[in-house]
């Protein structure tokens, strides 16, 4: 991702300046500045009227490459000083000491941890968003380099055993990535004798290689393989009209054409079948297996401690876009804007009307709305109401349940924390057909249970409150019969349009 920044001097003159992600914008303005003989601590760079800030990097400046930026004269002239250094270590202490910008960071580690610094394999230093990962980098990588020149700045020695990502969402594993694992390899390594399917064969042969190759680390990309697998075996059996059945001890090849009378099950279907039945059937007695604490079908259950296994970040290139990916989003980015310029502007009652359309279709969408109040000791207070109740009705609910009635609480909903109005209905507050909401005290907690001690003695299993959340959240029947008639009308109504006025007669 290196850059190329054009620098336009006070002399006229436009300098190319390459640049790696971690150059620092004062990096570039003192080695133009040395080219040209001018003093950096005079200039500022700005780029469309807006001053650089020095300390940033290429990777974070939001800069294009090849961007002309201008060296303009400082208000303030910048005057080096004593850099105040708090190197953080991995137990959590800090040690504070000065140092001069062209001080290296290994200087800076060695004169304030030198033991600890010996116990590290491989160090790495983090400043910002900025991370220096090895003995030899450390030794080269400054206090100006990283932008530092004057005040005060924090440094974290960490050891660096593997290549970690920042902001990256979690990528979690599969139900059965081992199991997908032993297929792709027993498929892979079993001698499979297809006649008159040759040519496909070596297809199939070709896009093992290329999972092959993408299983350069299958302890940590399992799933994605799993995915190649799959979609692999689909095409092959596309192309083919093969069938392969997968056992422990051979590899079977029917064709399709032997068997079209007496298609073959796979083994994986009843069982299938049989846990959907189950989960039916458990869903419909689901009543029964939940332990009932108050009214609206109040239950208490606690926020599972485990959350699902996680696989390691995933490299870079596994977030880039192909050609057909960004030509697939400017695609939908001018759709999307067509759309906008030619819906026509609504005056506010117009817009009010629809709004109101929209609720009466919730209404009739949903009866039901559940309401989970989440506790600071991870208890949840989950209870069933309806769209026409207000926020009130859940706050007397909450209190109806506590230890201390009698003390004042707040409930609120998140992401960007938002107090609630007690007169505003769970439809106008947009929480149909469910909301998940968060309880405090107002005033200091004296340590005591929030709930009441029969209820943390009654709670219910997490899995079977879900189960009770879904069967109430879910759309109503008439709701779900309705839109199936009106699409077989729309359908045979087609049909019937399909047929000349000339025939019907």
């Amino acid at each position: 991702m290196s850059r190329d920044i054009i620098i336009l001097a006070p002399n006229g003159r436009r300098i190319k300046v390459h640049c790696t992600p971690d150059t620092s914008f004062l990096q570039v303005l003192e080695d133009v500045c040395e080219k040209q003989g001018y003093e950096a601590g005079d200039y500022d760079l700005k780029h469309h009227n807006h001053i650089v800030d020095l300390t940033t990097t290429i990777r974070f400046c939001n800069i294009p490459n090849k961007a002309t930026l201008e060296m303009v004269e400082a208000e303030r002239k910048r005057v080096e000083a004593n850099v105040t250094v708090g190197l953080m270590l991995q137990d959590g202490d800090r040690r504070t000491a000065d140092f001069s910008p062209n001080t290296t960071l290994h200087s800076i580690i060695v004169s304030l941890a030198e033991n600890e610094f010996s116990q590290l394999k491989n160090p790495s230093v983090t400043y910002m968003r900025q991370e220096v990962v090895g003995v030899a980098a450390l030794k080269e990588k400054t206090l100006r380099q990283l932008g530092l020149i004057a005040g005060r700045a924090i440094l974290r020695l960490l050891e660096k055993t593997e290549p970690m990502q920042a902001n990256v969402s979690s990528v979690y594993r599969s139900s059965k990535p081992e199991k997908d694992k032993i297929e792709l390899r027993e498929h892979k390594e079993g001698n499979v004798e297809t006649p008159n399917y040759s040519a496909n064969l070596e297809k199939a042969e070709a896009s093992d290689k290329e999972v092959a190759h993408m299983e350069v680390d299958k302890n940590k990309f399992d799933t994605i393989t799993s995915i190649i697998k799959n979609e692999k075996q689909r095409v092959i059996n596309k192309d083919n009209g093969i069938h392969i059945k997968d056992s422990s001890s051979d590899h079977t090849v029917v064709k399709d054409s032997e068997n079209k009378s007496t298609p073959k099950e796979k083994p994986g279907v009843k069982t299938q079948k049989h846990e959907t039945q189950e989960e039916l059937e458990r869903r419909l007695r689901i009543e029964e297996e939940v332990t009932f604490v108050g009214s609206q079908k109040a239950i208490a259950f606690m926020q599972p401690d485990e959350a699902q296994d996680e696989l390691s970040d995933l490299p870079d290139d596994f977030y880039e876009l192909s050609i057909e990916e960004v030509r697939k989003i400017y695609h939908e980015l001018q759709q999307k804007r067509m759309e906008m310029e030619n819906t026509p502007l609504m005056t506010t009652s117009k817009r009010a009307e629809l709004n109101s359309e929209l609720s009466q279709e919730t209404l009739k969408t949903y009866k039901n709305v559940v309401v989970r109040v989440q506790f600071p000791d991870r208890m949840i207070l989950q209870g069933v109401f309806t769209p026409s109740d207000t926020i009130q009705d859940i706050q007397n609910f909450v209190r109806t349940h506590l230890q201390d009635p009698d003390k004042q609480f707040q409930i609120f909903s998140t992401p960007l924390k938002k107090s609630l109005d007690p007169k505003t209905t769970l439809l106008e507050a947009k929480f149909v057909p469910c909301v998940h909401m968060h309880f405090r005290w107002l005033e200091e907690n004296s340590g005591s249970q929030y709930l009441k001690q029969e209820i943390y003695s009654r709670k219910t299993s997490s899995d079977a409150a879900s189960i009770l959340a879904s069967k109430y959240r879910a759309p109503s029947r008439r709701k779900l019969d309705d839109n199936t008639g009106s699409s077989q009308a729309t359908s045979s109504s087609s049909k019937q349009s399909k047929v000349p006025k000339w025939f019907k007669k």
